[in-house]
């Protein structure tokens, strides 16, 4: 037998049977529905006792149910006139969030004050992180407990952003009392936090007083300290944090790390929340060898405009004697539904701030920071783009032309057929101080053209005319060796092309799967007369790299300073083999050639024009052998010296989350030839390895080295690794990186998560590999 007691907010008390309506007390009888209402009670037991309309108490399996909130125990009673509720044995509040149990309860229900002596809290799942931060969004909202910081420096690798925050399932609070100060406050004496399971105890957050905050999803924490496999590991006097994966302010946890140019680095960051769209953080870090650099980064995003302020200051470096200092200041902004415009500012105190202070590939071998301002338009036809650019070079031998300003012009449309189209550009070239005596001025190109593209299911046919004019108007253009009228330089060039192919395809079956099979030639004439262009000066243009894409090229130099004479065609074949029921392209093949009726003449200041009738020969395969196995290659073979130009390959073996291997290697004739091999690999018992070694065989030197082990133990994750980077403007920089990651929540140690997500591209982390697979791995 059971009974349901529903008191609504009058204060009328009403029963409803839930079996026998014989077996109930003559009482009027409400519908337990009526409960639901805001503020109303609904109690139930298997034994219900009523005293003077001001009391009640339900026993065995005893529930009471008010505004979501369910509290059950095995006595229940609740006094009606001074709002009081008392459980006795197994006592259990549930929310929508969270479960606290205990052996009592005592509660003031509408003020909801009372307290839980012995008390554990299970949350049942932690809220889904929020998504990465994108051009549309807010700032993303990752956890912010006693871990990395939001986002660091970007240049700045030790200390990066803080990945994706896991879904956590096993979040567990224990304390020997909580007290109940209001309706979304709740005080824990002598509390425990951990996310590890209910089996599992190997690392706790434990502190004298926690606050938890149910509207804020804040908790704050005294004398609180991190304990390990039953070790004290790191000790704050107080703390605050977030249980739901919001930003909120606060000291984070300090991180470390060694590189052989800095030695011991402490760096100790504080998040500064200021709005859902704008935070900040500053940082101290202290490098054993060089002293203490103060960092910070300020970050804003809104739908219309985004923007980053990024500084790092060292006032004294005790190995250099010298101030050292970089910035960053990046915005983006969208004026209207065309109008865009922005800026990206980059400075360094000296040549070698980023080899020796940072330890990452991509800013140790920069060797130009460019300092840009930008404006755009963008519609359906026509497109605008006005750019001033300064450089700072690092390396006393890249240096580059300023443009100030640089002004480009774009128009496409159609009209009967035509397509037409119209490029226009105006640069003014100021060449850096450090340059000495190099021709500067201004430059001034038009490309109008007009084409025809006919299609049909069979193939294609696309003629195009178009007029190239370049007009330049230099300065200092004598000393090289001409007289003043080459300070003003027209060129004006023809411009023919015609492009074809066709398809062919037929069905065909392979190892009992049905593909389709194609055959696609392809054939690219240009007509482009000579011009002597050996009195203009190369201010932006070198000599394409030949590839699948440029050898269909009209010009086979980047930019306008030089545009080659040609009567050529290129000769190109594909085939592919696609499987007909997904649609999936599993082989592709293709060659091709370039062949001149007339001698190249045009080249660039240093070289000289080649004889050849043909250029190298191009070949390609790609093969998805499945969704574990894919290869791709590529060859430039030198048919008149009969060697091969370029060698490059690729395997790359994926069979399941977690489990990853590639090689590659690279060869160019007298340049390079290096191999490149990556690797994440479960050892079992929990245990990864990952590592990418990138070698030249050419140098007998490694380029790059990765290496590192990772400890997955559910709850908890450990990688050590060690990083050796090869930089532009010193030697090379060794880094060791020491990471504890508690649950995804706090994270000891120097991070090197995006060391390793550069190096490894498919590499997963632990916490992502779905559980079938780190189940596998655990035994």
């Amino acid at each position: 037998m059971r009974l349901i007691w529903a008191l609504v907010t009058t204060g009328a008390l009403a029963a409803a049977p839930a079996r026998a309506a014989d077996e109930t007390p003559e009482l009027p009888v409400m519908m337990a529905e009526k409960a639901t209402l805001p503020g109303a009670i609904e109690i139930e037991g298997d034994t219900m006792q009523l005293r003077m309309d001001r009391q009640l108490r339900a026993m065995g399996n005893a529930v009471m149910r008010k505004d979501g909130q369910q509290v059950t125990g095995d006595d229940i009673r609740y006094d009606v006139q001074n709002d009081e509720l008392q459980v006795e044995g197994n006592a259990v509040i549930s929310t929508g969030q969270a479960t606290i149990r205990g052996p009592m309860l005592r509660m003031r229900m509408s003020e909801n004050i009372g307290e839980m002596r012995d008390v554990t809290i299970e949350f049942k799942s932690a809220p889904p992180p929020p998504s990465n931060q994108d051009s549309s969004g807010l700032l993303s909202d990752e956890a912010i407990l006693v871990s990395d910081p939001k986002r660091y420096l970007e240049d700045n690798q030790l200390y990066s952003s803080k990945p994706k925050a896991p879904v956590l399932d096993n979040i567990r609070v224990s304390a020997k009392q909580v007290l109940f100060e209001g309706q979304n406050v709740k005080r824990l004496k002598s509390a425990s936090y951990t996310s590890c399971a209910a089996d599992v105890d190997d690392w706790y957050i434990k502190t004298g007083s926690m606050e938890l905050n149910d509207y804020t999803r804040t908790a704050e924490a005294t004398n609180a300290y991190v304990e390990f496999k039953g070790v004290p590991i790191l000790y704050t006097p107080w703390m605050s944090f977030s249980y739901n994966n919001q930003r909120k302010s606060g000291l984070l946890a300090p991180l470390w790390g060694s590189t052989s140019r800095s030695g011991f680095e402490l760096l100790v960051p504080y998040y500064i929340n200021i709005r859902p769209d704008m935070d900040a953080t500053v940082a101290t870090r202290f490098l054993s060898k060089r002293g203490t650099q103060l960092q910070g980064e300020f970050r804003y995003l809104d739908e219309h405009y985004s923007g980053t302020a990024n500084l790092e200051y060292l006032d004294n470096d005790s190995m250099t004697d010298q101030t050292r200092f970089y910035a960053k200041f990046a915005h983006r902004q969208q004026f209207s539904e065309y109008w865009s415009g922005g800026y990206n500012l980059e400075k360094v105190s000296d040549d070698k701030y980023f080899s020796e202070l940072a330890t990452r590939i991509q800013v140790t071998s920069r060797v130009n920071l460019q300092q840009t301002a930008f404006v755009n338009y963008q519609d359906e036809h026509l497109g605008f783009n006005g750019t001033v650019s300064r450089y700072q070079t690092l390396d006393d031998v890249s240096y580059v032309y300023q443009r100030l300003p640089q002004l480009t012009l774009s128009y496409k449309n159609e009209w009967n057929g035509f397509t037409t189209q119209t490029g226009a550009q105006y640069v003014y070239f100021d060449p850096m101080k450090e340059m000495g005596t190099v021709p500067g001025g201004s430059r001034l190109s038009f490309y109008p053209s007009v084409s025809y593209p006919m299609k049909n299911s069979f193939g294609y046919i696309t003629p195009k005319v178009g007029i190239q004019t370049t007009q330049y108007s230099l300065n200092n253009n004598v000393p090289l060796g001409y007289s003043e009228e080459y300070n003003q330089i027209n060129r004006t060039l023809p411009i023919v092309s015609l492009d074809s192919g066709l398809y062919f395809d037929r069905e065909t079956s392979l190892f009992d799967t049905n593909y389709t099979h194609t055959l696609e030639p392809r054939a690219y004439y240009v007509y482009i007369p000579y011009r002597d262009q050996s009195k203009i000066p190369v201010f932006d243009t070198s000599l394409n790299t030949l590839n699948q894409d440029s050898i269909f090229y009209e010009n086979q130099f980047s930019g306008v300073d030089r545009v080659n004479n040609a009567n050529q065609v290129t000769l190109a074949l594909t085939s592919r083999l696609i499987d007909t029921d997904t649609g999936i392209e599993r082989l592709s093949a293709t060659i091709g050639e370039r062949f001149y009726f007339d001698d190249p003449q045009v080249y660039l200041p240093g070289t000289t024009p080649s004889d050849r009738k043909s250029s190298d020969i191009l070949a390609a395969f790609t093969a998805r052998l499945s969704s574990r196995l894919n290869l791709d290659t590529f060859w430039e073979y030198d048919p008149d010296r009969g060697n091969m130009q370029r060698n490059n390959y690729l395997l790359r073996y994926n069979p399941e989350p977690g489990k990853s291997f590639s090689f590659g290697y690279r060869y160019t004739a007298n340049v390079l030839e290096q191999i490149d091999t990556t690797a994440q690999w479960p050892l079992g018992s929990r245990w990864y390895a990952i590592g990418r070694l990138n070698y030249s065989i050419r140098d007998n030197d490694a380029v790059q080295m990765l290496a590192g082990l990772e400890y997955d133990a559910g709850c908890w994750q450990g990688r050590a690794v060690m990083q050796r980077v090869q930089t532009a403007t010193a030697n090379a920089n060794y880094a060791m990186f020491f990471q504890l990651e508690l649950g995804g929540l706090t994270s000891i140690g120097a991070n090197p998560l995006n060391v390793i997500k550069r190096n490894i591209p498919t590499y997963m982390r632990t916490y992502d590999i779905p559980g079938i697979y780190r189940d596998q791995n655990a035994q």
